[in-house]
């Protein structure tokens, strides 16, 4: 199994010069933790994320919900590749202490967003996971 399997619906851009309250109606709309800063539309390159949390702590600090978005967005991005098996990106995941993670394609644009609630989602998933994790110790690819 790769990465590419679990991913469900297309990835939610929004461009960085949007607001933080722009940002927060997005998320309540589409009902995800997390969004792709994108400026080129096709193809997308992520340039950035900022997620609900990112929003939550702007918020907290006073930040004005008409700032924008990149003034707390995340910049130094965590990514796996469409074909990476899931295993490498639970362990990225465990590893940052993050819930997302931006996937990409070969060449490096945009493929989708992976949620940990995506990896609760596969039946087949815990199986396929503990296959790679196996084949690591022992050396098989």
């Amino acid at each position: 199994m790769r990465v590419e399997a679990l991913i469900r619906r297309s990835p939610v851009t929004i461009p960085s010069s949007a607001t933080i309250r722009q940002a927060a109606e997005v998320f309540a709309r589409e009902k995800i933790g997390l969004l792709v800063v994108a400026t080129s539309v096709s193809p997308v390159k992520a340039e950035a994320v900022i997620s609900e949390r990112d929003v939550v702590r702007a918020v907290a600090k006073g930040t004005p919900l008409s700032a924008q978005i990149d003034t707390i967005a995340t910049k130094k991005l965590v990514s796996v590749k469409r074909s990476d098996r899931p295993s490498k990106a639970v362990r990225l995941m465990m590893e940052k202490g993050i819930r997302h993670l931006v996937v990409e394609n070969d060449d490096g644009t945009l493929f989708g967003v992976l949620s940990i609630r995506d990896f609760f989602r596969e039946n087949k998933l815990l199986q396929s996971f503990l296959k790679d994790e196996a084949e690591e110790v022992h050396g098989i690819d």
